[in-house]
């Protein structure tokens, strides 16, 4: 028999000998917070200033990251140059840039 997950709206079955669902865990163990996530909230007005000046950008959320790449897509900005600017890989940016690419809910 599986026990439900104790996070609150959570519907994935704990791990064996655990409370948590493994996507749980794993928050907990990596960031001590079980709701922890990377995307956080878009500030619209910095994005859009980081895309008109190009400059190096510090502690953006992942989903701003996206956001720049996208504008700074939109300008015609070279892939490794979106790259240096977001002190990410290329490979990143060419992710970010595809159709099929979700963002997480």
């Amino acid at each position: 028999m599986t026990r439900p997950c104790r996070i609150d709206g959570c519907p994935d079955a704990a791990r064996a000998g655990r409370s948590r669902c493994n996507k749980h865990q794993v928050r907990v163990t990596r960031h001590r917070d079980p709701h922890f996530t990377e995307w956080g909230v878009a500030d619209e007005y910095g994005v859009e200033s980081i895309v008109r000046e190009q400059r190096p950008v510090e502690g953006l959320t992942r989903l701003e990251r996206v956001m720049v790449a996208r504008g700074l897509t939109a300008r015609d900005v070279p892939a490794g140059e979106i790259a240096r600017i977001l002190g990410v890989h290329p490979r990143s940016v060419y992710r970010w840039r595809s159709e099929g690419f979700r963002q997480a809910a």
